[in-house]
């Protein structure tokens, strides 16, 4: 999410409540960046990094549901 996501303020309690419940979630904050921003400039630097972090993420999570 970027630091001027409109959802933002919803975003951080939620991922807090899903860690409290044992749930698995990360939070990354963009710095000065808005909802979609990866959509509107995916050849953009921080569009990149945004995308590649979420694809990271992903992998880890099937890979150890494939371990289980």
């Amino acid at each position: 999410m970027g630091s001027a996501e409109v959802f933002r303020d919803e975003d951080v309690p939620y991922a807090s409540r899903t860690w409290a419940a044992g749930g698995i979630a990360e939070l990354h904050v963009w710095p000065g960046e808005f909802h979609g921003f990866d959509g509107l400039a995916p050849q953009a630097r921080l569009s990149r990094a945004m995308v590649e972090t979420r694809h990271r993420w992903l992998d880890r999570m099937l890979d150890a549901r494939a371990e289980r």
